[in-house]
């Protein structure tokens, strides 16, 4: 009865993982080991103030006709730009009409840091002013208040993948990225070829993070995250159960130490009670950008002493409307 409890629990994120970025495979196993880990472990501090349960807001409410719920990536300790928040997807969702939207925004987004009044990619905001400062942002960029978070370290990805013994991977086109960021600030050529390809962790981290590699750059790599978490997922769903437990426990305790959030064990429990009926095909994903959906545009500007590429509303700097009646039309 025990393991199928668990087996319940695992699927919590089935739905949602199928179109998120990387960074969602937190969702994945930890409502199905939080008990397990808690309850053997309540020395361990820092999975205590992970897995803490914070009972307020959303999930207490008896209105639960939305939930908003920020994901994050970043690259992680000892790699370049380590606490700049490269993946950026708001998971917006409606459990009364069995729906979600997860909506992406790209990281070189232009934005006024209404902490420090100085212009800055939307990227870098966690790291120069914290985490409510960029919820404050992405409400005012998207229109939606964000009821909770979750930040990742992308580089866990790389652990988890090793941990399944690898992937199978269809690479849609050749990438050549000369600039791969390497070792002490340094650049690296990353290479991989078109086709089915097996990508052990450290390839499949590359493959994920590269951005140099086609003429839609951020958006490309959003897709690829997409891609990873959803071949990523059928390989842990793969895994027998009662078998494969101490792989279970193994890729719980590598995304404990990679996770930052204000979603307890309780929340992630009355979430799953929420989603676990959402069909797939009442799950949509859409990346606020230049191609798809014309919103934005871009070119190259000063930030400080640097020159750097970025994107910004096509109604001006700072001009949020017509991003927000987008959204608005999609998740109505």
């Amino acid at each position: 009865m025990i393991f199928e409890d668990k087996k319940i629990k695992i699927f919590f994120s089935v739905t949602i993982l199928a179109t998120l970025a990387l960074l969602v495979l937190f969702f994945l196993l930890m409502p199905s080991l939080t008990l397990e880990i808690s309850s053997s472990d309540q020395s361990d501090q820092k999975g205590n103030n992970i897995l803490k349960s914070i009972l307020s807001s959303v999930f207490n409410k008896k209105d639960k006709s939305t939930v908003n719920i920020l994901a994050l990536g970043r690259p992680g300790q000892g790699y370049s730009g380590s606490n700049l928040t490269d993946t950026i997807v708001l998971i917006h969702l409606k459990p009364a009409e069995k729906k979600a939207v997860l909506i992406s925004l790209p990281r070189d987004l232009l934005v006024k840091n209404n902490k420090t009044g100085q212009l800055t990619k939307i990227n870098s905001l966690y790291y120069i002013s914290g985490i409510e400062q960029l919820k404050e942002k992405i409400t005012e960029i998207t229109g939606l208040p964000i009821d909770y978070y979750a930040l990742i370290d992308i580089t866990v990805a790389k652990e988890v993948i090793t941990l399944v013994d690898g992937i199978n991977v269809l690479v849609p086109q050749d990438i050549v990225d000369p600039y791969f960021p390497g070792p002490n600030h340094s650049y690296q050529t990353f290479n991989l070829a078109a086709g089915w390809r097996y990508l052990d962790g450290e390839t499949a981290l590359k493959y994920i993070r590269t951005r140099y590699t086609s003429p839609n750059g951020d958006f490309d790599r959003m897709a690829r995250q997409q891609q990873i978490i959803h071949l990523l997922k059928q390989k842990v769903l793969e895994l027998n159960l009662l078998w494969d437990f101490p792989t279970y426990l193994k890729i719980f305790n590598s995304l404990r130490d990679h996770v930052e959030t204000d979603l307890g064990l309780l929340e992630l429990k009355s979430l799953w009670q929420m989603i676990k009926d959402t069909p797939a095909n009442q799950i949509r994903a859409i990346v606020i950008d230049k191609k798809e959906t014309d919103l934005l545009t871009g070119g190259q500007i000063m930030l400080g002493d640097q020159r750097a590429s970025v994107v910004y509303p096509r109604t001006g700097q700072g001009e949020y409307k017509r991003i927000k009646e987008y959204i608005e039309r999609v998740i109505k």
